[in-house]
C-alpha cells in the first residue's frame, strides 16, 4: 500500500493547495515536491485529521469504512458502481468548476479532502483501485469495520438424519476411472494421432460421484496420471498415486484442485451456460483462494447458512473474480431462462452461484464439507482447516485383501489396496453391485485376452492374485488360467439364430446364391440351418430380393 507522501507526490501543485484548503490547512512551500511533503506531514497530525474527517458527511465516511473493512483498498469499478466516480478535471477545469466546494458525489469529496489515492496494481490484468494511504489507515477516527464478520455466522444444525457427511469416495472413483481408461486406451502410452474414442458414459455406473468426473479427469491430468493432451493413463504416475494410502491419495487430488490453473470451477456451475467462454478472463487459483480465505474465517465446527455466507462475500469482497470489477463484458447465460446475465444486478446468479457451488460441489466431493440434505447449510470439518494450514491429513482405514471364489469372481473392497484393485479391474469383466463398498470383476476368456494384449501373462496374473488375496486363490481358478494360457478358452458361447425352411428347394436356392450363402452357418438338419444372430436381418433383406420371405420372431 502506498504512503501518504507518495500519494501527494502524484498531484500537481494546484491540486495540493486545493486539498490543503479543503482540510483547513495552509501550505508554505512554493514547489510541488516540497508542498507534497509538507501536506503529508500536516495531514497526519491528529487534530488536523480529526477536523478534516469531521466535514466529510455520513456517505463519504461510509466509503472510508468500506475501504477499511477491505484492508484499505477497493477497485475503482466497485466503488464507482455504488458511489460515483471522480471527474477527470485538469487545473483549468478545477479552477472553473471548484469541485472541492461542490463535489458531485462522496468519492470526489474524499479525493479533495486528500484521504484517498488512486493507483494500478502490479498483476498481469492490472486493476485500478482506490486506497487509503498506509500511514493514514491507523489514524482515521472511524470505526474499523461495518462489513459482515464471517466468524460470527452460525445457524441451527440440521437433524443428523438430514446431514450429508463428507465422504472419501473420490479416491475410489480415481482408481476406477484410471482402470477404465487403461483398458479402453489400448496397450501403449505413446499413442500417435487422435486420442482413442472412449465412451465415458459407460463408466458412470461404477462411480460414486459421476457428476464430478470431468473435474476428476482434469485433476488427474494436472497430476500427470493422464496425458495432458488426452485420456491416456501414464503408468509411472499412476503407480505413485495408487501406492499411497487413502489420506495421501485424497490430499493429492485436493492439492491438484487447490493449485489448478486449468480447471475453472465457474464453468461447472450447473445453473450457468457459457457459449462464448473466450469472453471470460479469470484466474481460477486466485478466485478459488479468495473464497477459501473467506471460508477460513468461519468458526470451526459450526453450521452456517449458505445464503448468509454468500451475502457476506457480496458485501465484503464482491469483485473476487472480476478483472477490474467488470460485470458487463462476460457472456454468461442462465440455463433455465436463457437470459444473458449482464451487470452487477446478476451477482447472485453468477458469483453467488459459484460460491454455493464451491461449497456444495468441489469442497464436499473432496471431503472437507458436511452439508444439510437440502444444501441450505454447511459445516467445515477439520480437513478443511488442515488444508489451509498446510497440515497432513489422516484417514483411518484397515486394508482388506482381495477375495476370489471358485466361480472366478474377484471381489475388491473400498478399503482394499487401490493399486491391487487397479490391476484386478484389468483381469476380469466388470460387474455392477448394489453394495457401494464392493467392486466385482469376473475372470473370463475375453478379459484375460484383453489383459494379455496389455502385457499381462497368465503366470503374472496368478502370482498377483495369490499375493493380493493373501494366498486364497482356489486351485480350480489357477488350473483354468494355466489351461487358458496354453490352450485358450475351453468352450465358446455365441448368440445364434436357428432357421427352419419350408422345403429343401428353398434351402438349396439360398445355398447356391452367393449373397445369401455367406450368412448360412452349419446345417443342423434337412431343413434347419444355423445363422449368426446379428446376420438374421441381413439374410431376410437378401431373401426378399429372391422372392422369399423370412419371418423373424424376436
Amino acid at each position: 500500500m502506498h504512503r501518504l507522501e507518495y500519494t501527494y507526490l502524484q498531484h500537481d501543485l494546484a491540486l495540493l493547495r486545493m486539498i490543503a484548503a479543503t482540510a483547513g490547512l495552509v501550505l508554505d512551500a512554493s514547489n510541488q515536491r516540497n508542498a507534497a511533503i509538507e501536506l503529508a506531514k500536516a495531514m497526519q497530525r491528529p487534530d488536523n485529521l480529526k477536523l478534516n474527517c469531521a466535514g466529510l458527511g455520513e456517505k463519504a465516511q461510509g466509503i472510508l469504512t468500506e475501504l477499511l473493512s477491505s484492508e484499505g483498498r477497493m477497485t475503482v469499478t466497485s466503488v464507482s458502481r455504488k458511489h460515483g466516480t471522480i471527474r477527470p478535471l485538469g487545473p483549468a477545469a478545477r479552477q472553473r468548476e471548484r469541485p472541492q466546494l461542490q463535489p458531485t458525489n462522496p468519492v470526489e469529496k474524499l479525493w479533495y479532502h486528500g484521504l484517498i489515492g488512486r493507483a494500478f496494481d502490479n498483476q498481469p490484468d492490472a486493476q485500478e483501485y482506490y486506497y487509503i494511504p498506509s500511514d493514514l489507515l491507523p489514524l482515521l477516527p472511524l470505526p474499523k469495520s461495518k462489513g459482515v464478520n464471517i466468524s460470527t455466522l452460525q445457524t441451527q444444525a440440521p437433524n443428523e438424519k438430514d446431514m450429508l457427511f463428507a465422504q472419501h469416495t473420490l479416491v475410489d472413483d480415481a482408481c476406477t476411472t484410471l482402470a477404465f481408461l487403461r483398458i479402453s486406451s489400448g496397450t501403449s502410452e505413446n499413442i500417435s494421432g487422435p486420442t482413442p474414442n472412449i465412451d465415458l458414459k459407460k463408466l458412470h455406473p461404477y462411480l460414486h460421484q459421476p457428476k464430478y468426473l470431468n473435474m476428476l479427469l482434469s485433476l488427474l491430468q494436472d497430476m500427470g496420471s493422464l496425458s495432458k493432451s488426452g485420456l491416456i493413463p501414464m503408468s509411472k504416475s499412476i503407480r505413485i498415486l495408487l501406492s499411497g494410502d487413502r489420506s495421501k491419495q485424497l490430499r493429492s487430488l485436493t492439492d491438484a484442485w487447490h493449485q489448478s490453473s486449468r480447471w475453472i470451477d465457474l464453468f461447472s456451475v450447473p445453473t450457468l451456460q457459457f457459449d462464448y467462454s473466450d469472453s471470460i478472463r479469470v484466474h481460477p487459483e486466485k478466485v478459488r483462494n479468495s473464497i477459501l480465505d473467506q471460508l477460513n474465517r468461519i468458526t470451526p465446527n459450526v453450521w452456517v447458512d449458505l445464503n448468509d455466507f454468500m451475502d457476506a462475500i457480496k458485501l465484503n469482497c464482491p469483485d473476487f473474480q472480476r478483472v477490474a470489477g467488470d460485470y458487463d463484458s462476460w457472456y454468461v447465460i442462465d440455463k433455465s431462462t436463457q437470459r444473458h446475465l449482464k451487470g452487477f444486478k446478476y451477482w447472485n446468479q453468477v458469483e453467488g452461484a459459484l460460491v454455493k457451488h464451491m461449497v456444495t460441489g468441489p469442497l464436499h466431493s473432496l471431503s472437507m464439507v458436511d452439508l444439510s440434505r437440502n444444501h441450505e447449510s454447511f459445516r467445515l470439518n477439520s480437513m478443511f482447516y488442515e488444508l489451509m494450514q498446510n497440515k497432513p491429513w489422516h484417514i483411518a482405514e484397515e486394508e482388506k485383501p482381495l477375495a476370489i471364489n471358485d466361480n472366478g469372481l474377484i471381489t475388491a473392497f473400498s478399503s482394499s489396496n487401490r493399486a491391487d484393485r487397479f490391476l484386478a479391474a484389468r483381469l476380469g469383466k466388470w460387474e455392477t453391485t448394489r453394495n457401494p463398498e464392493l467392486y466385482r470383476y469376473r475372470i473370463c476368456a475375453n478379459s484375460l485376452e484383453q489383459a494379455k494384449e496389455q502385457g499381462f501373462t497368465a503366470d503374472q496374473a496368478i502370482s498377483f492374485l495369490q499375493r493380493a488375496s493373501q494366498q486364497n486363490v482356489p486351485e480350480s481358478i489357477i488350473t483354468a488360467m494355466k489351461r487358458w494360457a496354453n490352450e485358450g478358452a475351453s468352450a465358446q458361447i455365441s448368440k445364434m439364430t436357428i432357421i427352419t425352411f419350408d422345403s429343401e428347394s428353398t434351402l438349396l436356392t439360398l445355398q447356391q446364391n452367393p449373397q445369401t450363402n455367406r450368412y448360412l452357418e452349419e446345417q443342423l438338419g434337412p431343413l434347419t440351418v444355423r445363422v449368426r444372430y446379428h446376420n438374421r436381418k441381413k439374410l431376410r433383406d437378401h431373401m426378399i430380393k429372391l422372392g422369399l420371405i423370412l419371418e423373424i420372431n424376436d
